[in-house]
């Protein structure tokens, strides 16, 4: 008797692609974006040309056009950004990050439907401390640095109100801002 095998998948070659900080990672119907180094923000924009931030998005994490009815769609690099493309045959084995994709998706949209403006900035910032931050001794260090504007994209807001809104919980301490980092404090992180 001869024994048979399976037909063996052949993993996707390992290609990394560079990305420089602002430009675009092209979108690929029959592939997605694996991010290996750096964030990406996905967005659409509306008639106006108004950008309307779709997710954060950063090492582990699997992005593409495929993964969105939205039109237009774009991936935009926050950061220098270096990304593994991730075939259509090969989608069955990243069923994980796929997973993951649609629950970060769901709690940024749950995010964006807080109605003050205060509990979404303040909603935004445990998120961003879970997502993109690291344990201190004063609270989470949120590693990744937006705009004022970015975060005003992001949540739907004006760049005044998020700066006076970050103005008033640095005040109440419960927040604190670096050079390079805000920190979260304890008192507001969910447990």
């Amino acid at each position: 008797m001869f024994a048979t095998q399976e037909p063996r998948i052949a993993s996707p070659a390992v290609q990394l692609r560079p990305f420089r900080q602002r430009s675009l990672i092209p979108s690929q119907a029959d592939s997605l974006w694996k991010i290996t180094a750096g964030v990406v923000r996905s967005l659409t924009w509306t008639d106006a040309g108004t950008p309307i931030s779709l997710g954060l998005w950063t090492v582990g994490d699997v992005v593409g056009v495929a993964l969105s009815r939205v039109t237009p769609y774009e991936l935009e690099c926050l950061t220098d950004v270096q990304v593994q493309a991730i075939p259509r045959s090969h989608w069955r084995s990243i069923t994980d990050q796929l997973i993951d994709h649609a629950q970060e998706s769901q709690q940024l949209l749950a995010i964006l439907r807080q109605e003050r403006i205060r509990d979404r900035i303040l909603a935004f910032l445990q998120w961003l401390s879970y997502k993109f931050g690291r344990e201190s001794a004063n609270g989470r260090v949120i590693e990744l640095k937006l705009s004022h504007r970015a975060i005003a994209e992001i949540l739907g807001t004006s760049r005044v109100t998020v700066t006076r809104t970050l103005g008033q919980l640095e005040e109440e301490g419960l927040m604190q801002r670096t050079r390079d980092h805000w920190i979260l404090s304890h008192d507001v992180l969910m447990p």
